[in-house]
């Protein structure tokens, strides 16, 4: 399959699962605008941007933080746009892109709503002057009449997570149980969630758990191929899609898009 990948390819799974590589600044400027019934999200940390300060840390200065809440705010308002009302956003963080994230929501009047704590049950690595870490965060942004309807929900997550435990191909993965709770919360049966980097493919998963639909982006050919092949798994395990499973793949070719395609649904 990766042999054939190029920007713009569409994988469908079944009935409810849309995949396509690519940009997802150049993939989000064409969703219907009020299309997606919630955005649920693992975006890069910005770990590593460094122009200013301490090279040997995992993070620059002040300025590079702020740079970076420009790409965070491109890429959140096009998703606040495909948005519903009533719907949710959801973006997993770390302390240290907190505070771009919080400029990003801020300068594009992104309503935040809570901050969740996912609690890994587990501690890990860190530098010799740093505390052991054993969270990340969740940030929930509502729009207009967003409720959560289970009033029992707390905004701390307990699931466990462990370097040899993760799966999914992507040193990044988030627990498909974790996932598969923030879905359930915010959404209903049958809705569709979109996930602008799908990365291993953990959100889909989630999502075809939960008993609704998903759309995603990728922008690397590996964890597109390998997000694709887990997600057909998770569809169908006794089949996937090495094995023929129920997947259909063409391309989305921007350039033979009409002007007024930027308001089209990709589904």
């Amino acid at each position: 399959m990766s042999d054939e990948l190029k920007a713009g390819k569409v994988v469908r799974i079944g009935e409810g699962v849309t995949l396509i590589l690519g940009d997802c600044l150049e993939l989000l400027a064409k969703v219907r605008s009020g299309s997606m019934d919630a955005v649920v999200t693992d975006p890069p940390y910005m770990i590593g941007a460094i122009s200013t300060g301490n090279a040997k840390s995992k993070a620059g200065g002040w300025v590079d933080l702020m740079n970076a809440s420009f790409w965070y705010r491109a890429w959140m308002t096009e998703c606040w746009r495909a948005l519903k009302d009533g719907g949710y956003m959801l973006i997993f963080l770390n302390w240290r892109t907190l505070p771009m994230l919080m400029k990003a929501c801020a300068d594009a009047k992104i309503e935040t709503t809570s901050l969740a704590v996912w609690d890994k049950e587990w501690i890990g690595p860190s530098g010799p002057a740093q505390l052991r870490p054993t969270y990340e965060m969740v940030l929930f942004c509502g729009k207009g009449e967003a409720r959560i309807d289970d009033r029992s929900q707390c905004d701390i997550f307990r699931h466990k997570w462990m370097a040899r435990l993760s799966d999914g191909g992507h040193a990044a993965a988030k627990p498909v149980p974790l996932l598969k709770r923030l879905i359930e919360l915010v959404t209903k049966p049958g809705e569709i969630v979109l996930d602008p980097f799908t990365g291993g493919g953990t959100t889909g998963i989630a999502a075809i758990q939960a008993g609704r639909r998903f759309e995603g982006y990728e922008g690397d050919e590996a964890h597109f191929a390998n997000s694709a092949e887990r997600i057909a798994q998770a569809s169908d395990p006794m089949r996937g899609l090495s094995s023929g499973g129920e997947l259909e793949a063409g391309t989305f070719d921007f350039a033979a898009q009409p002007a007024s395609a930027s308001q089209q649904p990709l589904l």
